[in-house]
């Protein structure tokens, strides 16, 4: 059975509740996706390079060219002016190239860290942080191209996920040392630890904000995304999933985490009431790279082979309201 036939016999029993709709774009897994400012675009990175398609139809339109072949991430700049994309060559380099959007001309190119860059997010308009597998989390500016302003140093192993909270003050960095650890980002001084997984962790989502102190799920390869308040260090829940969970995403509201995991499902998860809503098929294969439309209930979905799937009406289920 050829693949395309697989995908679409699988993908016919998922129900009315979703529409699909695949790009091919070649062999390299697609290992990180976003929403470009507009919203109306999607940019993927792989092995092949930043490739730019149309939303919704995911047709492909344009290729970004990079001087390294091994992407990991991406991020927009707050200003919406800079796109961000690191990789980097395994245990020799890694590298953060920033691009001007929409032109795609580069106009940074940072490579002071020793391993390949695994995550990266914006600080403000001009300064951003990365995250490597040779254990350091390094702030960069685009006018001070040489040599980063700050390194931050405490993992034992590879951070492979980082994110800001507390107006872009306070840090927190996961990765394959299983700690979550919460930095003050101005000082560089570690603030505390958290240690309740017990493998290394894939990815950090923050909460849209609220009225309460900022929440933050983390996902394992332990199968878990637990809920934590980092500021004040505290653990609240978790939730076990059958298959490991490879990356995840808030909804609009925030009352909700979508998980895209090993088995190329998507799981939606109330995160008051900690209970699976809806378990879909998405990709044939690791689900890497997942995206939330900003303004409707519509999710991009990436992984191996290249496959780039549109998903739609996943948040049909009412959520219940959080009992507190």
């Amino acid at each position: 059975m050829s693949l395309k036939l697989h995908l679409f016999i699988l993908f016919a029993l998922s129900g009315a509740l979703t529409k699909f709709s695949t790009v091919f774009a070649g062999e390299p897994p697609i290992t990180a996706l976003s929403f470009t400012p507009e919203a109306n675009h999607v940019v993927a990175v792989s092995q092949s390079g930043v490739q730019v398609f149309t939303w919704p139809k995911l047709d492909h339109i344009r290729t970004i060219e990079t001087s390294t072949p091994n992407l990991h991430c991406l991020a927009f700049a707050p200003n919406r002016k800079h796109l961000a994309v690191g990789g980097g060559a395994p245990s020799e380099e890694g590298v953060v190239e920033v691009f001007s959007w929409p032109q795609g001309a580069r106009v940074a190119r940072f490579d002071g860290h020793e391993d390949s860059v695994r995550s990266l997010v914006w600080q403000d308009h001009v300064k951003l942080l990365t995250g490597s597998i040779d254990r350091d989390i390094k702030l960069w500016h685009l006018e001070k191209e040489s040599n980063a302003i700050s390194t931050l140093k405490g993992h034992s192993r590879s951070v492979d996920a980082i994110c800001l909270i507390e107006n872009g003050q306070t840090l927190v960095s996961t990765g394959a040392d299983l700690s979550l650890r919460v930095w003050n980002v101005e000082t560089g001084a570690l603030i505390r630890s958290l240690n309740q997984h017990t493998k290394p962790v894939n990815a950090l989502s923050l909460r849209p904000a609220k009225n309460e102190l900022p929440m933050i799920a983390s996902a394992s390869q332990d199968r878990t995304i637990r809920f934590w308040q980092p500021t004040i260090g505290r653990m609240m829940r978790y939730i076990r999933l059958k298959s490991e969970p490879l990356n995840i995403t808030w909804t609009n509201d925030g009352g909700r985490i979508l998980a895209s995991c090993v088995d190329g499902h998507v799981r939606v998860i109330d995160s008051f009431a900690l209970t699976v809503t809806q378990d879909l098929p998405a990709i044939d294969g690791w689900a890497y790279a997942m995206a939330i439309h900003p303004n409707d209930q519509s999710v991009v979905i990436g992984g191996m082979n290249g496959q780039i799937r549109r998903m739609e009406h996943l948040l049909a289920t009412p959520l219940k309201e959080e009992t507190r």
